[in-house]
This record gives C-alpha cells, sequence and structure tokens, in this order.
C-alpha cells in the first residue's frame, strides 16, 4: 500500500478550520497552558524534556473511550511509546474545532486531523535529531519515542529532543502511515481512564468541589414550565446550620424551550446530603400553564390515528395507489414505541463559580462550546471570560449535550456570589429529562407473484426534536426523517412516503441512535411480515429485495461523500450474521431467532437475537452482531459499544416507558421506569468487518436493530407479532 503525503502548508496548518490553531489565534486560557510546555506543535500534542507524551482530548468521555481513540490515532503516527502517553481534557474552545461529542462523529470527523497532528509532531522531531547530527532526514527513523540513525547508531529520545524539537518550522509536507503500518490503529487497548475509574479517583460530576462551594438541589413543578407561587420550609431547618437557603429560579416560557432551566426552588446547603434532605421539606404552591393537560395516552392515541390517514407526503415515485388497486395480496401494519427517557447511571450535576470578570464551569457536558456559548449569553457576559471543561461523563446517550443544568449553577452562583454546585436526583432525571419521542409507523406494501413488494406507502409520525428549537412549527427535521425513514433500503418502483411532526407536552431531544429506533423498529419488523407472507426465510427475503452491490440511491439527505449506503456492505453485515448465529440451524422446541439490520451513522449492523421460553416468561439467551463501521481505531471498544447497544436496545423493547399524566412524569426511579439488569443480559457475540472505508459511527448504530430482532424472535418463538415496544414492560 502507498504512503499518503498530504501537502500542508504551514499557514493552513496554523489556521484552517479551526483545527491546529496556535500561537495569537487561541484564546488566552490555551496559549498559556502552550506556552508552559517544552515541545507543543499543535493543540492535540505535546512532549516535556521528562519524555512524557501528552495528548489533548478535545471530545468528552462518557465511557465510549473517546479519549483513548484519539491517543490511539495520535501516537500511531507520532510513534509515541504508549506507555509514556498521557491524556488531557481540553476545555471548550472554538481552536480546537468541532468538540459536540454527538451523534458518532468523533473518528468520522477527525481521524485524518488527528493523523496529521502526529506525523507533524514526528516528523519535527525526526528534523531535530538530523540537525543534531548533521545527517539527512530522510535517514532517520522513529519507534517508540525513539529517533533512530542506523548508519551510525545513534539515537534520541523525544525527551532529548522536545527543546530542539520546539525550534523547527512546521513541516509542509507530511508523510503518514500506511495502514499496514498501524501499531495501535486497529488493535485494543485499554480505556486510558479505566484505572481511575475502578479506584475511585476519577473526576465526574459530582466530584468537583471547591473552597466556599455550597451545593443546590431543585424542588420542580408538576409540569413542564410550572412557576413557584409560594415557598416555604419548616422553621427547624432555617435553624440547621448546613442549610443555607431557598432561591427560585422561574422559567423561561417566551420563546423555543432550547436549553434553559426548567424552572424552580433551589434547596441550597453546605453539602449534597443536607440539600437533599431539606429539598423533601420544602412546600410549593405552582402555577402550571396549558402543559398540565398533557397526558402521553391520548397524545399516543393521535399518533395513531395520524398515519392510518393521508398525511404530508415527502417523497414519491410511480403510483402507489393504482398499484394497490391492481394488487392481488397486500399487507399493512402499525408500529408504535413509547417516549424514553436517557437515565445515565450519573445524572445530572455542574459546578459553577461566577465572578465578576470570570465564569469557570466544570461538568459532564458532551458540547463545552456550545455550554460555553449558552452561559456567556445566560449571564451576558463576553464569552473570553468563560471557560468549561468537562469532567468525565458517568453516561449520557446524548442527555449531557443540552446544558439546561449547567446554567441552573451559573445562575445560582451569580445570586450567591459563591461557588455552587448543582446536583440532579434520579427522580429530577426521570421526571424532566429531554425525553426521546414516542412514534407511531403505518407500512403498507403490495406483493407480486414471487412475494416481492411492488408498491410500498410508509408513514411516521412524532413529537419532533425541532419543537425544542422554535416556537412555531413541528416538523419533522429532514435529519429525523433521515435517520432510517427516507434512508433506507428498502426501494421499490412504486412508493410514498409520509410523514407529520407533532409538539408534546414535555421536552423532547436526540437520545442514542435517535429517530432511528421506531423508523428501524417499524421497517424491519414489516419486512419480517412481508417475508411471512412470502414463505420465504426473512435474510433471503431482504437479500432478494436488494442489488448485489454498489450505491443505493434514496431520497433522504445528501451522504457526506464515502459514506453513501454501500448496498454490498449491508448484505455483508446481514450474510455474516447469519453464518455467526448459525441461523440456518433447526432451533429446539422453545427456542427461536430473530434477525434485523440497519445503516445509520453511516455504519452498517446487522443483529440476530436468540430467545427461549414463551410469551409470558420471555428470555433473551444470546445476541449476535456483525459491524462494519469502516475503519475503526479500538477493536475492544467497538466490541463493548456493540454489547453495550444491545443491552441499551433491550432496555428499550422489553422495560422501558416513560408515561405521562396531567402533564406529569409517572415513573420515579428505576423500579418504575425499568432497564435491563445484569442477569437479564444474554451473551452476546461480535464481529467486526475488516475495513479500509472511512471511519463511521459506532457509539449509536448498534441499538436500532436490536427491537426489531428481538420482535421477530418473539414472532418466531410464538406466533404472535409485537407491532409497539415495550414487550413486557
Amino acid at each position: 500500500m502507498k504512503q499518503k503525503v498530504v501537502n500542508v502548508s504551514r499557514r493552513s496548518f496554523l489556521v484552517t478550520s479551526g483545527v491546529f490553531v496556535l500561537g495569537t489565534t487561541v484564546a488566552p486560557k490555551v496559549a498559556a497552558e502552550i506556552a508552559s510546555l517544552t515541545f507543543k506543535p499543535n493543540l492535540f500534542v505535546d512532549i516535556g524534556e521528562d519524555g512524557i507524551v501528552g495528548i489533548t482530548s478535545h471530545r468528552s468521555e462518557m465511557g465510549q473511550g473517546v479519549r483513548t481513540a484519539i491517543a490511539q490515532v495520535v501516537a500511531d503516527e507520532l510513534d509515541a511509546d504508549w506507555s509514556s502517553i498521557t491524556v488531557r481534557q481540553a476545555p471548550g474552545d472554538s481552536a480546537y474545532g468541532d468538540q459536540n461529542t454527538d451523534g458518532s462523529k468523533s473518528m468520522r470527523m477527525f481521524f485524518e486531523p488527528l493523523r496529521v497532528a502526529g506525523a507533524s509532531a514526528r516528523q519535527m522531531l525526526i528534523n531535530a535529531a538530523a540537525e543534531e547530527w548533521g545527517v539527512p532526514a530522510n535517514e532517520c527513523t522513529t519507534d517508540e519515542g525513539v529517533v533512530r540513525h542506523a548508519k551510525t547508531t545513534r539515537e534520541l529520545s523525544y525527551g532529548q529532543l522536545a527543546s530542539k524539537a520546539a525550534q523547527q518550522p512546521v513541516p509542509k509536507n507530511i508523510t503518514l502511515k500506511a495502514r499496514d503500518d498501524f501499531k495501535y490503529i486497529g488493535t485494543g487497548a485499554v480505556h486510558v481512564d479505566a484505572e481511575n475509574i475502578a479506584t475511585g479517583q476519577a473526576t465526574f460530576g459530582a466530584d468537583v468541589s471547591a473552597p466556599n462551594m455550597a451545593v443546590a438541589v431543585l424542588v420542580r413543578g408538576p409540569s413542564l414550565h410550572a412557576k413557584a407561587k409560594k415557598v416555604s420550609i419548616p422553621e427547624e431547618w432555617k435553624q440547621n446550620e448546613r442549610f443555607v437557603g431557598l432561591v427560585t429560579i422561574d422559567p423561561i416560557t417566551d420563546g423555543p424551550i432550547m436549553f434553559n432551566p426548567v424552572g424552580g426552588v433551589a434547596v441550597i446547603a453546605e453539602d449534597t446530603y443536607t440539600a437533599i434532605k431539606a429539598s423533601n421539606e420544602v412546600s410549593v404552591k405552582w402555577i402550571e400553564n396549558g402543559n398540565k393537560n398533557f397526558n402521553s395516552e391520548e397524545f399516543q392515541a393521535t399518533l395513531r390515528k395520524t398515519v392510518q390517514n393521508p398525511t404530508d407526503v415527502v417523497h414519491q415515485s410511480g403510483n402507489v395507489d393504482a398499484a394497490f388497486e391492481k394488487a392481488e395480496k397486500s399487507l399493512e401494519g402499525l408500529y408504535e414505541t413509547a417516549f424514553l427517557s436517557h437515565a445515565p447511571m450519573e445524572p445530572p450535576a455542574a459546578f459553577a463559580d461566577v465572578r465578576e470578570h470570570s465564569v469557570t464551569v466544570y461538568a459532564p457536558v458532551q458540547d463545552p462550546q456550545s455550554t460555553r456559548a449558552q452561559v456567556a449569553g445566560w449571564l451576558n457576559v463576553d464569552l473570553d471570560t468563560v471557560m468549561v471543561t468537562p469532567t468525565l461523563l458517568g453516561g449520557a446517550f446524548g442527555r449531557k449535550s443540552k446544558p439546561d443544568f449547567v446554567l441552573e449553577a451559573c445562575e445560582l452562583s451569580k445570586r450567591l456570589k459563591r461557588p455552587i454546585r448543582v446536583q440532579w436526583t434520579r427522580e429530577d432525571d426521570i421526571h424532566y429529562d429531554y425525553f426521546h419521542a414516542s412514534s407511531a409507523q403505518y407500512y403498507k406494501a403490495s406483493l407480486d407473484e414471487n412475494g416481492m413488494p411492488n408498491a410500498w406507502l410508509q408513514r411516521t409520525a412524532f413529537p419532533s426534536i425541532m419543537t425544542t428549537f422554535t416556537p412555531v412549527g413541528n416538523g419533522p427535521g429532514p435529519f429525523e426523517l433521515d435517520m432510517g425513514f427516507t434512508r433506507t433500503p428498502y426501494i421499490c418502483d412504486n412508493q410514498r412516503w409520509e410523514a407529520k411532526g407533532f409538539r408534546a407536552g414535555v421536552r423532547i431531544g436526540w437520545l442514542r441512535s435517535v429517530c432511528n429506533i421506531f423508523h428501524a423498529f417499524g421497517a424491519n419488523v414489516f419486512v419480517d411480515e412481508l417475508a411471512h407472507v412470502a414463505g420465504i426465510d426473512p435474510i433471503d427475503y431482504r437479500l432478494a429485495m436488494w442489488q448485489k452491490e454498489g450505491i443505493l440511491k434514496v431520497p433522504g439527505m445528501p451522504a457526506e461523500p464515502g459514506h453513501e449506503l454501500n448496498i454490498g456492505r449491508l448484505r455483508d453485515v446481514l450474510i455474516r450474521v447469519r453464518k455467526l448465529s448459525d441461523w440456518d440451524r433447526k432451533r429446539k422446541e422453545g427456542k427461536a431467532i430473530g434477525v434485523a439490520v440497519h445503516h445509520s451513522f453511516y455504519s452498517y449492523v446487522a443483529t440476530a437475537i436468540e430467545v427461549s421460553g414463551s410469551a409470558s416468561n420471555l428470555s433473551v439467551d444470546r445476541a449476535y452482531v456483525a459491524l462494519d463501521c469502516g475503519t475503526y481505531v479500538n477493536s475492544d471498544t467497538c466490541v463493548a459499544q456493540m454489547e453495550g447497544a444491545v443491552n441499551f436496545g433491550l432496555s428499550l423493547a422489553l422495560k422501558s416507558r416513560i408515561t405521562v399524566n396531567h402533564g406529569t412524569v409517572q415513573e420515579n426511579n428505576f423500579d418504575g421506569y425499568q432497564v435491563l439488569r445484569i442477569n437479564e443480559a444474554p451473551d452476546i457475540e461480535v464481529e467486526l468487518v475488516p475495513s479500509a472505508e472511512l471511519p463511521a459511527g459506532v457509539g449509536e448504530p448498534g441499538v436500532p436493530p436490536v427491537a426489531p430482532a428481538l420482535a421477530n424472535a418473539f414472532f418466531a418463538l410464538t406466533g404472535d407479532r409485537v407491532r409497539s415496544l415495550p414487550i413486557v414492560g
């Protein structure tokens, strides 16, 4: 394989896209950090005279291993000694480029820039050594943190070269490694934070403390945008030396929901325990608005009714109605999913210290730049005075990209003129989440003499994420439909796709894999039903519907170049999971298997679920996953993400549901909003597809096929169709 030479001018290396910005263009706090290091060729690499290689992670770590992956990519091109690596967390700053750790796009966006960062530093070290020895740079090689000159058997460590390398100009032409020479990329590596997490030394949001810090726990209203009218607390609490006081935050009701605080009464104390205990004693009389009338069961009935009638057309080809009129055989199905909560293991928490000329925030946020801008806007201060640094995130799934809890901490710190850490309880987290949309989908197809669809109608209805960001219009947004509705492999000559968005009386946000959850469910179960009517094996049926290879043209949003829907790759993962699961083996009585396949976040995933028991006593025994995510960085992480996706997806399929009555969420904790327990988790086998394609998503694309694969297995076991989730909950 030929090496790739990237031509990067000095100017473009320093300023293009804000990725490799140095010097005065960097925010003051970042510039100060750079100045204190021996060799800092770019924002991602630094090397000290002690030989320690610092690699800066500009993305947030929530258990998905991104800090480790970033280190692997940079260290590989740097030819660093892995044992000398330390990873630092970047604050929110546009100098780092996009920092929104969401959408499974960290490696997709930064694989090449991170490689360039490592390769540039390596070349500068080589140039420094060559200058020291008076030899041509092309005679020098690197390995394990050392530059060597074979002809004279001399060598210098990176630490020894750090000061001299700092004087070298940024190279104009950078040679990246050939794929066959990768040492860390594509291999397994223990996460760099694993030991600290396991030994309790890692810092999560709730671990942050500072001198004179107080803790706030909020009492919030029974429905969205409820406003506190009258507040009281028993007199004995006012005498408690650990109790500080009560502060009311009014909700913002003019304009879109955005990431504004929910509002409520903040109970301030010197410690978390006292704040929680006191919050249980607070009495509040609330003023509610129209959200108090919201009922999730009635809302679901509206969605259900909507998709059973014509609605807004987003795509049509051929003549669907005429094809249906001529059809001798057709099939239709209605599929539904419930509101869902993110329920990360760590509830939201945020530390803020608002002073006259500076604002300091430490919090488990997925997008520190967006958070920084939100804080500056909320407090009406200059962006340059705000520093936001992510702590480790104890899970997130999209919840912690919405920094409402950070704004609460900033508002309280400003009012009390002392550092504040806001701590949400589990009940807060479940009651006042940005919920994943409930949904309904309707599918109808007519079948030809071979059992293949020759006309296809699909409809979807759900409360759009767009309603969070605009006070008018209901969506859905094109990006939401692109998630498994318009970007679909199920194409025939006569098709019509229709969609309708709604507003709900709760906040709506994105959750791991977003609209792919319900679109993959409806499509995969419907295709399974078509296969059953046609009397064809579900895998064979899908393969018969699709062309053998090539790029499938779909009318959804244009894909990024190199990430078009490649039907050959989708077929491949389905064929691989067939073999991995021993699909064609006849199962014993009381056992069955189901399958689903989906393309999301530019990755291809096929999942087979094996079950046993009965409809009333279902056991999920094994799961098989084939993943093609293009070039992957950490193979262990990819496997772990698929394992996590299976258990996450099974939770949504079997147990999880948010219900709302009179605007109030009925579930309180994990006793009501249930997730899969460890004894319920199946054995999981994962096959990674070796690939030289562009890196694609890993964290999210494993989730969508799980629920439909389970539903199809349920049918194979019991003969009963599952068209509504959760199955058991």
